[in-house]
């Protein structure tokens, strides 16, 4: 049986998340904006490939640019939630995140067809410090999260989280899928996208996916749009976000296509079904 894949997008605009432009939103609307185009392009390359995607949208995008969530909803895509102003989400209070979902859920959903079911935090700021979240999803009625980045980089990480699609069980009904790791040399190694997939060569993540379908389970991968744009001039930015946010860009589209001819893609919520299967007996991690 041939493993489809979760392509998921982070829908934000290049300053929504640079850590050091995303903490100034009274200044975002003085900034370039740049996503809709980004988007446009992405759009158009699914669309070549007929790869249909989960785009995890911002409310303040879809405050910004409603017809972009109509045209991703349109071109058949899955919307799901990534916050309202893009904060990490285990610096909010329980009270502070429902009411940042809230916001989220009153702009997206008049904007698409189909229910929203699924959700991402920002900066993958889910981790066991904050589990209420995973509460709140469900009350709300959502069925997955992707939040669970399951090794640590210098901004966030939740190494012990299992590797795999899975229940997350104890009264919560939600389905987690977390972006996809591998393991080698007993080390837990990202490879699911952003600077990972634009840094790696293709041939390691190309290893990296048959391994993991090889398992029985998804590879789910992101990109954001901005990781496109070959045109952006660079900004005035710290060291660190220099390499993360710029590095690689030229090479991720042909990178892309590749993927897109040797694998299978799909939404999230295709997915959704077949985590049982997935899992039959064996452990997640």
């Amino acid at each position: 049986m041939t493993i489809v894949n979760a392509f998921t997008v982070d829908l934000e605009d290049w300053f929504q998340g640079l850590t050091s432009t995303n903490s100034q939103p009274d200044k975002w609307d003085s900034f370039e904006a740049r996503l809709e185009a980004n988007t446009d392009g992405l759009l158009a390359l699914l669309d070549e490939f007929r790869v249909r995607a989960t785009f995890f949208a911002l409310g303040h995008v879809a405050h910004r640019y409603p017809d972009l969530i109509r045209r991703i909803d349109d071109a058949g895509h899955e919307i799901g939630v990534h916050g309202y102003w893009h904060l990490m989400i285990h610096r909010l209070t329980r009270e502070q995140f429902a009411a940042e979902l809230d916001r989220a859920l009153d702009v997206l959903v008049p904007l698409v067809k189909q229910p929203i079911i699924g959700h991402r935090a920002p900066y993958f700021s889910i981790n066991a410090h904050s589990f209420w979240a995973l509460d709140i999803l469900s009350e709300r009625g959502f069925r997955y999260d992707s939040s669970f980045f399951p090794t640590r980089n210098m901004l966030y990480g939740y190494p012990e989280a299992p590797r795999f699609p899975h229940h997350l069980g104890d009264g919560c009904e939600l389905i987690e899928f977390p972006v996809s790791t591998v393991r080698f040399l007993g080390i837990t190694w990202p490879i699911a996208g952003g600077f990972y997939v634009r840094s790696l060569p293709y041939s390691v993540v190309r290893r990296a996916v048959n391994n993991l379908n090889h398992l029985g389970h998804p590879a789910i991968l992101y990109v954001h749009p901005w990781e496109l744009d070959t045109g952006q001039p660079m900004r005035a930015a710290t060291l660190r976000e220099r390499i993360t946010h710029y590095h690689g860009r030229r090479g991720l589209e042909a990178k892309l296509r590749q993927l897109f001819q040797d694998f299978e893609f799909g939404p999230v919520r295709d997915l959704l079904d077949l985590v049982p299967i997935m899992n039959g007996d064996r452990t997640h991690g």
